[in-house]
């Protein structure tokens, strides 16, 4: 029985990699960092991270929440008929062509395959395969659609603690008076892939296992790829405690919708199911909405400054990076010259130009001291970002 389970397991990996999907989110990620990298050249005249960054960061930290996702799915034996694991990924198809990142969320998809479970006909179209997939969604049961959904966006709020304030992207727009103001912009595709069950295969039916498995004899596992996309934009504060708050805020509602559906399984009410997943959609757009607005009303922390200069950004693996500096310190002098608005950063360091020492008001609103030697092989900019204007003819790389 191990040996067989074991070879099913095999081949529902097997199954990732025949599936479209993966490769979609794939391509949408590379997609995600070409255009991120280009915006960071025109207004920064420098990309901050690689292309390939966006890949790394979606692929490794889903797999490895992934798999205590499938752990869940596959000790409960939540079964998917395969018609509507089909339809999830036209979903997401679907939802890629608004061409925003946050839509590719679990919480749109499955939200539009459990109205496909409740309200989609019947259909006889003269195409086998169609009229199998259309049965396979009616069959489909909303709680364990509601499960799926209340697990995965647990996953996403766990993701979202855990990385989404990691190598942010510095960005430069105009404010409402007209000036430009600095931002940090988080978007991310996390690929996800979850072992369920799907009911047509050699795996038998164990005592009470699988809890979810539509009735049938037999199952076979299938590894689909399920992708978490997330998109915040920060403006008042320092990118990680906006970006922290609202991943706890994401992994209540996961808990929360968790919950209902467990709930809804264990009363087999159906009406509850239904309500967990509107809520997971609802819920999860009210928390991005909130996030925006609140961010739109607080005054932004990236302005210029009557003294000192914000740092928006630090390029990694530069001086500015070996010396410490953050996103949110101020720098108050550089080898003795009190920086102001008009002050010309890089002519203050070149002032000495084997050393630079600079003065940093940090988070706590504590000076503290930076200071490095300065060799040849170094690139002549520290690599520190400021707020300045996009259209200005100078570097905006110091």
């Amino acid at each position: 029985m191990t040996e067989l389970f074991l070879l099913e397991l095999l081949k529902g990996l097997g199954k990732l990699f025949a599936n479209p999907l993966f490769y979609m989110f794939l391509a949408a990620a590379f997609v995600i960092g070409v255009k991120r990298v280009k915006r960071e050249r025109k207004e920064f005249k420098v990309k901050v991270h690689p292309v390939v960054d966006n890949l790394i960061q979606s692929l490794f930290p889903g797999l490895l929440v992934g798999l205590a996702g499938s752990a869940v799915f596959l000790a409960a034996g939540v079964a998917l008929p395969f018609g509507m694991l089909a339809f999830v990924g036209i979903a997401y198809g679907l939802l890629s062509l608004t061409t925003k990142t946050r839509f590719l969320s679990p919480a749109y998809a499955v939200a539009i395959a459990a109205a496909a479970a409740l309200f989609i006909p019947e259909l006889n179209t003269g195409y086998s395969i169609i009229n199998r997939w259309s049965q396979d969604i009616q069959d489909t049961s909303v709680i364990s659609l509601a499960v799926i959904l209340g697990v995965l966006l647990v996953q996403e709020g766990i993701l979202i603690i855990w990385k989404g304030d990691k190598r942010t992207s510095p960005r430069l727009f105009k404010g409402k008076r007209g000036q430009y103001i600095g931002a940090h912009e988080a978007t991310r595709l996390w690929i996800l892939p979850q072992f369920l069950l799907i009911p047509a295969g050699n795996v038998p039916e164990i005592g009470w296992w699988p809890l979810m498995g539509l009735g049938s004899a037999g199952f076979a596992f299938i590894l689909f790829p399920f992708a978490i996309g997330y998109r915040q934009l920060v403006t008042h504060t320092i990118p990680a405690e906006a970006i922290k708050v609202l991943g706890r805020k994401v992994l209540l509602l996961g808990i929360v919708i968790t919950a209902a559906a467990a709930g809804a399984f264990a009363l087999d009410l159906t009406l509850l199911g239904i309500a967990a997943v509107a809520a997971g959609l609802v819920g999860r757009e009210l928390i991005t909405i909130l996030a925006a607005q609140r961010d739109d009303t607080k005054p932004s922390l990236f302005v210029r400054r009557n003294h000192g200069l914000i740092v928006l950004g630090v390029i990694p693996g530069t001086p500015a990076d070996s010396m410490g500096l953050k996103t949110g310190e101020v720098i108050m002098k550089v080898n003795g010259v009190t920086m102001t608005p008009d002050s010309n950063f890089y002519q203050a360091v070149q002032k000495n130009a084997a050393f630079c020492k600079l003065e940093v008001l940090d988070e706590q609103g504590e000076i503290r001291f930076a200071q490095r030697s300065v060799y040849e092989t170094d690139p002549h900019e520290l690599g520190v970002l400021f707020v300045h204007d996009v259209k200005e003819k100078s570097s905006a790389v110091s």
